[in-house]
């Protein structure tokens, strides 16, 4: 049975899907109704997965402030670290007399679990009140299932992390200067073409904040919580930089998550983009979509800023007849016949160039 529900609980560490049968076996082995596994961040709300037996109970115990503001929250973070312990022991004496309903979560034995991302793992086991605190004798027992569960939670925030950052490279590599936000605007994830705007803290400064200016970090929080409630799809905001003063528009998309993933704090999607960009995208991100080489990619960005065939080519000094052969092969790469087609599609791929030269 132990060594069935170690395997389980790695598994669930790759498949968040299983947690929630998990908890319940746990639950079961600490003669539980079932267990329950929070997730506390820095700042926002904590996010949680319980047993099946355990869901409906609890859903009204989810308000962020009354969760993270309770004695036995701040009680279970600060000793109950390196092992299992009773609620009873963390503070003794503060149940006596306390009213419940006999159908719900009342008695609890936990640990927590400090999480490289910064978050804090709380798992616990549940008991109802009628069924009495739980026996110390079980305390070895759950010591023994706690380098597992150590294991599992940390190797959980890792992949949730490594998808944000993922993200973000991907889209480094066209050009697009992007971070992974939290719902309370927190950097999981900035890639460098992001880290390198005037405007933009140094990564893993100032609490995880993104923007040095308070009113842009204002405008990105209001964006933030208009995305992450639903209430639009995206949103966009203006920001203006520090040194060069140049405009630029931050795009902010709902970031999906893995449906049942507590670890993965990733929420919103931000993408930095330049009012004035050059009109056509940069040498990298043609040649990753068209596979152009780099002189068909400097005519395609040519012809996209105005010039003509042949005032392109004395600009270069080649014949005009070699910028044709150049041309006609950009055709035959982007599926295209004709140039309004083709200016075409280099205008909607305009908001993926890399940074302008300064005036």
């Amino acid at each position: 049975m132990r060594e069935t529900l170690i395997d389980r609980i790695y598994e669930a560490a790759g498949t968040p899907e299983f947690w929630p049968d998990v908890l319940q076996c746990f639950g079961e082995t600490a003669h539980s109704d079932g267990g329950v596994l929070m997730v506390l961040p820095p700042a926002g709300t904590p996010r949680w997965i319980a047993s099946p037996s355990l869901e409906r109970r609890l859903r009204h115990h989810t308000d962020a402030a009354s969760w993270r503001g309770s004695g036995r929250t701040a009680q279970w973070r600060a000793l109950a670290q390196g092992s299992f312990v009773r609620d009873v022991d963390l503070l003794p004496g503060s149940y006596d007399g306390r009213s419940s309903r006999v159908d719900e979560p009342f008695w609890q034995v936990g640990t927590t679990i400090p999480l490289p991302t910064g978050d804090v793992a709380i798992v616990t086991a549940e008991r109802r009140a009628e069924a009495g605190p739980h026996e110390a004798g079980l305390l070895p027992r759950l010591d023994a299932l706690r380098p597992h569960l150590v294991r599992a939670c940390r190797l959980g925030a890792r992949f949730g992390s490594g998808r944000a950052r993922t993200t973000t490279t991907a889209l480094n590599r066209i050009g697009l200067p992007a971070a992974v936000l939290s719902a309370s605007g927190r950097v999981l994830a900035m890639n460098a073409r992001l880290e390198e705007q005037d405007e933009i803290l140094p990564s893993g400064q100032h609490g995880g904040l993104l923007f040095k200016s308070l009113a842009n970090s204002k405008l990105l929080q209001d964006a933030i919580a208009d995305v992450v409630a639903g209430r639009r799809a995206a949103q966009t905001m203006p920001v203006r930089g520090y040194a060069d003063r140049r405009a630029r528009i931050a795009h902010i998309l709902r970031f999906d998550r893995h449906p049942g993933d507590v670890f993965d704090a990733s929420a919103v999607l931000l993408i930095l983009v330049q009012v004035g960009a050059r009109a056509a995208p940069d040498d990298g991100l043609l040649h990753l979509l068209f596979d152009l080489t780099p002189a068909e990619a400097r005519l395609l960005q040519a012809l996209a800023g105005g010039l003509r065939l042949q005032s392109y080519a004395e600009s270069v000094g080649v014949q005009t007849s070699t910028v044709r052969t150049q041309l006609t092969s950009i055709f035959n790469k982007t599926g295209t016949k004709r140039q309004a087609e083709l200016l075409s599609i280099v205008a909607s791929l305009s908001m993926f160039s890399g940074p302008s030269a300064p005036c």
